[in-house]
């Protein structure tokens, strides 16, 4: 080998590995824009009717991991949870943990991040996909990651798909 080819091999890869560096955190920065997950649950419990029971509900709630904040509010039998970011907690684990202390979950109110694909969304963090029911005429752009708000009643079979309502898209 010579020293011009020498030359050109060792110009090629110093041009080279910044190039795979960029594209590296360009691929680093999407992942964690990109992230799915639950950012705010709000529950309607059905029979709300012992405060002692609520204060156990809500520590229970906050040794959850990824919660920041949980709130139970017993007059309103309602439960209000903040979640952190890159958290893995699913509705369904929120009922499950509301269930345990004797309560029965309604109506829930969530905000949620995902990525929609043909009327679903997929929350690849906690390993659901969610069917997904828009207002007529509204929609949000499918292959994107969105940020939706919506309503979603506890099925009455665990087996049943779980189907969000969307009110904000």
């Amino acid at each position: 080998m010579n020293r011009a080819q020498r030359w050109s091999r060792l110009w090629a890869r110093s041009f080279m590995w910044p190039r795979i560096g960029v594209l590296l955190m360009c691929a680093a920065f999407a992942a964690t824009t990109a992230r799915a997950e639950f950012l705010h649950i709000e529950v309607f419990i059905h029979d709300m009717n012992c405060e002692s029971c609520s204060e156990t509900l809500a520590a229970s709630l906050k040794r959850m991991r990824g919660v920041e904040q949980a709130e139970v509010d017993f007059k309103a039998a309602t439960v209000r949870l903040d979640l952190a970011e890159k958290n893995r907690i699913g509705v369904e684990q929120v009922w499950d943990a509301i269930k345990r202390v004797g309560f029965t979950p309604g109506e829930t109110k969530v905000s949620v991040r995902g990525v929609l694909k043909a009327s679903k969304l997929e929350v690849p963090e906690i390993g659901k996909t969610f069917e997904i029911q828009f207002r007529p005429g509204a929609r949000a752009p499918e292959g994107d990651s969105v940020e939706l708000t919506g309503v979603i009643t506890p099925p009455p079979d665990p087996r049943t798909p779980v189907v969000i309502r969307v009110t904000k898209p």
